[in-house]
């Protein structure tokens, strides 16, 4: 009896083999070929499932952000599901939890950061990818748009600030430290960007 090959399972097998090649060597190398020797099939397998280059490359950005953001997503059902703390540094703590998932922290979320990273780069100049990127800051708008929202819904926040504008704020700080512990990590570590995320929700509350 032949082998029932199950088609997602195959493409997402490709796509953990584009992860694999642009963490290792960038995404100039991601070709087809390249791809279909890491996930150790025939080019012709890798064609059967992917008509071009570019099919392949928009699955995986898309599979890429979806595993980011569905990680921060469980988080936030748990932020979401009980009732907000009122002490503050219990706060800060219960939404920092959800949004150092969108951070490189550990060798998985750094492998998944740099291949973001790598994406998102070649997005400014690939039409095929744009959209792929829209979609991917889309989600992580939504993650900490929702974030904010629970820390308005604390009373705890300072002032009366306008949520897209926070929300926006935040969503710089993580860019910005995810992109430095990509690019630096001998000097932005782990603790360091745990530490800067919780340092900037404490500013948001009121003393």
């Amino acid at each position: 009896m032949p082998k029932i090959v199950n088609a997602d399972d195959r493409r997402e097998l490709v796509a953990d083999a584009v992860f694999n090649v642009i963490n290792r060597q960038g995404m100039a190398q991601a070709s087809l070929r390249n791809v279909a020797e890491r996930a150790g099939l025939a080019l012709g397998s890798v064609r059967h499932y992917f008509a071009n280059q570019a099919e392949l490359m928009e699955f995986a950005f898309r599979v890429n952000s979806e595993r980011i953001h569905l990680r921060a997503l469980d988080r936030l059902e748990d932020l979401e599901r009980f009732a907000l703390p009122r002490d503050a540094e219990a706060l800060v703590e219960k939404c920092a939890v959800v949004l150092e998932e969108l951070l490189p922290l550990d060798a998985e979320s750094a492998a998944c950061a740099v291949v973001r990273v790598e994406f998102m780069l070649a997005a400014r100049t690939d039409a095929g990818l744009q959209d792929a990127a829209q979609d991917d800051y889309r989600a992580t708008g939504a993650v900490v748009g929702r974030v904010v929202m629970q820390l308005l819904e604390s009373a705890l926040m300072a002032g009366s600030p306008e949520p897209v504008d926070e929300a926006e704020r935040l969503i710089a700080v993580l860019d910005g430290l995810a992109l430095r512990m990509v690019l630096q990590p001998g000097w932005s570590g782990p603790e360091q960007g745990r530490a800067t995320l919780r340092r900037h929700l404490r500013s948001l509350l009121a003393p």
